[in-house]
């Protein structure tokens, strides 16, 4: 069976494609979180290097002040550079398919593309976290622009993701294409890529371990010379990460048994399914017509771009049996996601995930088959 790919519309504006306002609003509501957070932490920082007197339970309070304000705001920088095409109104036409291949030649040649439109031939550059291989798979994009400056923006068929790009003079050459068949599922060196990223979901408690030894190290220093700012700064991260010990415990549980289930996996198995419409802080979840009958499926961490996949095509693409966890992902894509799967059951299952993971969840208010 040939995958179908989730592709966004080309008869709307590019903002009003249900698909490409999920990209943009994904990580709204987090990034505002995060930016106050960031800002919460950097200014606790800068008011412990003031005015208290310098103390090592101190200057490891700063430390870990000005670290925290750090990796927190880097969700608001990242939401703002992603969401720049919206503002420049590169996506105010509709998105056009126009033939396109990977390019080889010149420096960093996995950053350029060749797209052939309007009866000319563009270079475009631009940080593309593997996406060429895409599209010399596919020998097409999506794309809006260029504008008058030579930026412009892509999609490839199956991601939700924008990738900025702009014009380049480099002079390049079109790769080779190889051919690939849908097989295995870890010999597809795409989804292989993905999955060592994926594999460190099984390590998942090592960070609030890694948070409370610090939380530790900065309340022992700050015990003498005494340091309130200190003790309170390493207390508040050991609660923390004890708070976030059995959440992240699970996840990680969740991780060792889907990764079992990829590596086991001799192919990938398309099942269809139809995703119950979704109620507020519940899991994305579906009923699956499976081999052996119905069962519900539950996306405890749903990918945006694998869910916006299933909504679209309705087929789920799984690595396993089809009983207990699974890794689902899609031929060629690079993207990977855990579901459990439940057996001869029609009924969805109404337990709230925990709020950690409700906390990391994007918005799915944009998705048509999630909305009541």
């Amino acid at each position: 069976m040939r995958p179908a790919y989730l592709e966004p519309r080309t008869d709307v504006p590019a903002v009003d494609d249900w698909s490409t306002r999920l990209a943009l609003d994904e990580f709204r509501g987090s990034a505002r979180v995060a930016g106050v957070l960031a800002v919460v932490f950097l200014v606790g920082a800068v008011g412990l290097a003031v005015f208290p007197e310098s103390t090592p339970g101190t200057v490891a309070a700063i430390v870990v002040l000005a670290l925290l304000g750090l990796v927190t705001g880097i969700l608001p920088l990242a939401y703002r550079h992603e969401t720049a095409p919206r503002r420049r109104g590169l996506l105010d036409r509709p998105w056009r398919r126009v033939p396109a291949t990977a390019a080889v030649g010149g420096p960093w040649e996995e950053d350029r593309l060749l797209v052939f439109t309007d009866g000319a031939t563009l270079v475009l550059r631009g940080t593309l976290l593997g996406i060429p291989s895409l599209v010399l798979d596919r020998q097409e994009l999506f794309l809006c622009g260029p504008d008058d400056d030579g930026r412009a923006v892509v999609r490839v068929a199956g991601l939700c993701r924008l990738l900025p790009v702009k014009v380049d003079e480099v002079e390049t050459r079109p790769r080779e294409r190889e051919p690939h068949l849908v097989g295995r599922p870890l010999d597809d060196p795409v989804v292989a890529r993905a999955f060592r990223g994926f594999r460190w979901g099984t390590r998942a408690r090592v960070w609030p371990v890694a948070g409370a030894a610090v939380g530790a190290m900065t309340a022992a220093l700050s015990a003498w010379p005494l340091s309130p700012a200190g003790l309170v700064v390493g207390g508040l991260l050991i609660a923390f990460s004890a708070v976030m010990l059995p959440g992240v415990s699970a996840i990680g549980g969740l991780y060792r048994e889907a990764v079992a289930a990829a590596e086991s996996a001799s192919r990938w198995t398309p099942v269809p399914v139809t995703l119950f419409p979704r109620a507020a802080d519940h899991e994305v979840a579906g009923l699956a017509q499976l081999p052996g009958g119905t069962a519900v499926v539950r996306f405890p961490l749903p990918d945006l771009d694998l869910v916006a996949n299933i909504a679209d095509t309705g087929t789920m693409w799984m690595a396993g049996d089809g009983n207990g966890v699974v890794t689902v992902g899609v031929p060629r894509l690079p993207a990977l996601m855990i579901a459990v799967v439940r057996p001869d059951s029609d009924d969805s299952d109404d337990t709230p995930p925990p709020w950690l993971l409700r906390t990391l969840e994007p918005s799915w208010d944009d998705v048509p088959a999630l909305r009541a």
